[in-house]
């Protein structure tokens, strides 16, 4: 038959069944796809921040406000906590946009400002992590709420 060679491993992959991700690796995979969306989504704030003053406080509190959203974000997608996370729609990809940017560059300015009266590092990263940690929490109900109208 022409066109048919002797390799069948196209057809026994296309008949075997696909190995679902579970535990570590499904988790690393719903947090690198995390990343992308609150890197690339938050990019408008990150670029306001490249010059801004103070120079150094600003970035250190940026880059956990950053870290944090990212694996609460990642974690809060999976299954393994009770979180509704919203799907992408066009209207919660605006939101989205709005509100990752709205997260970062305050976190960030809080963050340094935090640095600048304590000059403690741990204080700093403290504070960025858990306000980014209760603006990740608090997207699920935005989400709903701007959905439902």
């Amino acid at each position: 038959m022409p066109g048919h060679g002797s390799d069948y491993s196209t057809e026994e992959r296309q008949l075997r069944t696909r190995d679902e991700k579970e535990g570590v690796e499904q988790w690393v995979e719903s947090v690198f796809f995390a990343v992308g969306e609150v890197t690339f989504l938050g990019l408008p704030a990150f670029y306001g921040l490249m010059d801004a003053e103070p120079n150094a406080p600003l970035k250190f509190a940026a880059l956990f406000a950053w870290l944090a959203l990212v694996i609460c974000i990642g974690t809060f997608r999976g299954p393994w906590l009770d979180v509704d996370w919203p799907p992408v729609t066009p209207l919660l990809l605006l939101l989205r946009l709005l509100y990752y940017n709205v997260v970062i560059a305050p976190v960030a300015y809080g963050g340094a400002a935090i640095d600048l009266a304590f000059h403690l590092p741990t204080v700093t990263a403290a504070v960025a992590v858990l306000l980014s940690v209760g603006s990740a929490v608090a997207f699920p109900r935005l989400a709903r709420a701007v959905d439902v109208r």
